[in-house]
């Protein structure tokens, strides 16, 4: 970069967004001020308990609560349409399979996403001269710019993990000015790795950086991330462990936009994620979810879905309970602790106006 005395994250590196965003959410401080309906008395939501301890281990219970999915009916009209290629029957049969699928496999792969789970990269800014605020400012940028070319959510998260494992690893000592560099870099990486049709290098010369990194820096910078991390790029996202916990549960409806919320949310605290592990912050994730639903569906129960959370990932209660409490901390100081990172708010599928329909 030629201009070393500018802020790395001016108004000119940021990446050309829709004027207009999607609608704003509501404050996530009214998400989590919210009273909880138990029995019939009403509790504020402050902490997270578990009343019932004596949870059914996952190797005593069946994994998948699986159904076919049901059809959806359409609507006809008198002009001629074209016929689906997939016929009902099919349909069905496909879900069938999918649930068989998840039914054979899910307990393996989520074995051997615990057994990669002490790969979650930790103290990745002790070496630098980075602040905690400053990488946040980056996770924000990187959910602007990966939403905004609509790339996939995991995109994103393998991009926090990519920067946040060559942080923690490299030996060369890094500036804040060195950061702009190392998130445009990722983003690329994780695009490249992730989407089916990744952004091109010219676009993310001329519309991300803005020309402000030349194409050999960023082509360079990804040779020495592949160099650093000897080409392993093997591990887990936090998103790998909720994806897989919803779909042996069969919640993925229910739980989804609210987890991966929060699940983005937990990335941007330094803290927050030094003290956990990946599978930690799933599990936290599903839990606070879980008890905000809770709230507006009445046939969701807590007292059922947690304990099956915390046994599916083979977590210590206390340890899933604690790290479900901090994570609730953070979701109601968010906006006083982050008051100039917006994107989170801006950019996300999740509405609260959408789903909680109780009022504080």
């Amino acid at each position: 970069m030629k201009d070393m005395s500018k802020k790395i994250f001016e108004k000119e590196n940021q990446a050309e967004v829709s004027n207009n965003p999607r609608h704003q959410n509501k404050s996530l401080t009214q998400l989590v001020s919210l009273t909880l309906i138990g029995g019939n008395r009403k509790n504020e939501l402050k902490s997270i308990e578990l009343k019932n301890n004596n949870y059914t281990s996952i190797s005593s219970r069946p994994l998948v609560f699986c159904k076919p999915e049901p059809k959806l009916k359409t609507q006809t009209t008198s002009s001629p349409q074209k016929q689906s290629p997939i016929k009902p029957k099919q349909v069905e049969t496909q879900s069938n399979e999918l649930c068989k699928l998840i039914n054979n496999y899910s307990e393996p792969i989520l074995d051997y996403y615990i057994e990669l789970n002490n790969l979650t990269p930790k103290n990745c800014l002790s070496n630098h001269t980075v602040s905690a605020n400053l990488r946040a400012k980056m996770v924000d940028w990187m959910v602007e710019v990966l939403t905004s070319y609509k790339c996939k959510d995991q995109t994103f998260f393998f991009a926090v993990k990519l920067m946040d494992t060559y942080l923690s690893k490299t030996q060369q000592k890094h500036i804040p000015q060195d950061l702009h560099l190392i998130g445009v870099t990722t983003m690329f990486m994780s695009c490249k790795y992730e989407e089916i049709y990744p952004v091109k290098l010219q676009i993310v010369h001329e519309k991300i950086a803005h020309k402000k990194l030349t194409k050999d820096e960023i082509k360079d910078k990804e040779t020495n991330i592949l160099s650093t991390l000897d080409f392993n790029l093997v591990g887990i996202t936090v998103l790998d462990v909720i994806t897989i916990v919803l779909s042996i549960l069969n919640m993925n409806q229910q739980l989804y936009q609210i987890t991966l919320y929060l699940a983005k949310m937990a990335l941007y605290d330094y803290e927050f994620i030094n003290n956990h592990t990946y599978t930690q912050i799933a599990c936290a994730a599903l839990i606070v979810s879980t008890k905000i639903v809770e709230q507006i569906d009445q046939s969701l129960s807590s007292e059922v879905v947690i304990p099956l959370i915390v046994s599916t990932l083979k977590i210590d209660n206390s340890v899933a309970m604690d790290s479900a409490n901090k994570l609730l901390n953070l979701a109601k100081g968010f906006e006083k602790q982050y008051p100039n990172l917006e994107n989170l708010k801006k950019f996300s599928k999740f509405q609260l106006s959408d789903i909680l329909k109780t009022q504080p």
